[in-house]
């Protein structure tokens, strides 16, 4: 199912920086090196400039963070910005920018966050992994973020541990409820897949249906809501019900990517 779930995973992408960092301030790792300042600044002025995210400068500024980060390999903002830089360019290489951002500050939420965000959208093996690894970090040093229990849930999906996802999901739930009582689509779109994967086919569907409007359209959505709606309606006996869960799997475009255990379930 890793294929089919990336469609999913990708929502999730944002940066979690202030403005303020973005225009160069707050630094986490301020260099005293004047030259690797000047150079970083300069880059910071390229970037803002490039409203338009042209590649050709977006490689230039690129180079320039890097020159800083070459100036002061202490300066982790600077090889944070050349990751940036050259994800904005979806260069592959952006991810080992991250890594030793992250491995220079190691108790910095923002660069976990975003280096666990870039081995999602990478998809590979190695990465998801990396992924993982950087939400049980959160999870361990940040236990009062809720970005760490959801990216545990996020990738639960792919690692086939579903009840340990949902036990997360529950987590971030609560703790995103302390910050804003109204709760994302994407994180109620994501506890009814996870309900769906422990076979709690009526929940499930229950979520499912509270993110219908915004997800209706999504893969994942229609292989969880069919699934739901069958389950259901093999539990009330609705013909009427399973009949609209045969409507939502044939609208599945990449029905051979469904996982085989879910697949297995899906019989008419």
């Amino acid at each position: 199912m890793k294929k089919i779930i990336v469609t999913l995973l990708i929502l999730n992408f944002n940066l979690t920086f202030s403005q303020d960092y973005f225009e160069g301030k707050n630094l986490y790792c301020k260099s005293e090196n004047p030259e690797a300042m000047k150079l970083f600044n300069l880059g910071i002025e390229t970037l803002y400039l490039n409203k338009s995210l042209d590649p050709k400068y977006l490689k230039i500024t690129s180079n320039i963070f890097f020159k800083a980060y070459k100036t002061d390999s202490t300066f982790c903002d600077a090889i944070f910005f050349t990751g940036y830089t050259l994800r904005l360019l979806k260069d592959k290489k952006a991810i080992a920018c991250y890594i030793m951002a992250d491995s220079i500050s190691k108790k910095t939420l923002e660069f976990k966050i975003n280096l666990a965000s870039e081995g999602l959208r990478l998809g590979e093996e190695r990465s998801l992994k990396i992924a993982r690894k950087k939400y049980n970090e959160i999870i361990t040093l940040f236990p009062e973020n809720p970005e760490g229990y959801y990216g545990f849930a996020l990738t639960s999906p792919i690692f086939g541990d579903a009840e340990k996802g949902l036990e997360n999901i529950n987590i971030a739930i609560g703790k995103y409820k302390l910050l804003n009582p109204k709760i994302k689509d994407q994180v109620i779109f994501l506890k009814g897949i996870l309900l769906s994967q422990n076979k709690k086919y009526s929940e499930g569907l229950e979520y499912l249906e509270k993110s219908y409007s915004t997800y209706k359209k999504d893969e994942n959505f229609k292989i969880h809501y069919s699934l739901c709606l069958l389950k259901v309606s093999e539990i009330k006996n609705d013909e009427k019900m399973k009949q609209k869960a045969i409507k939502f799997y044939d609208q599945i475009e990449n029905k051979d990517q469904i996982a085989e255990e879910i697949k297995s379930l899906l019989k008419f």
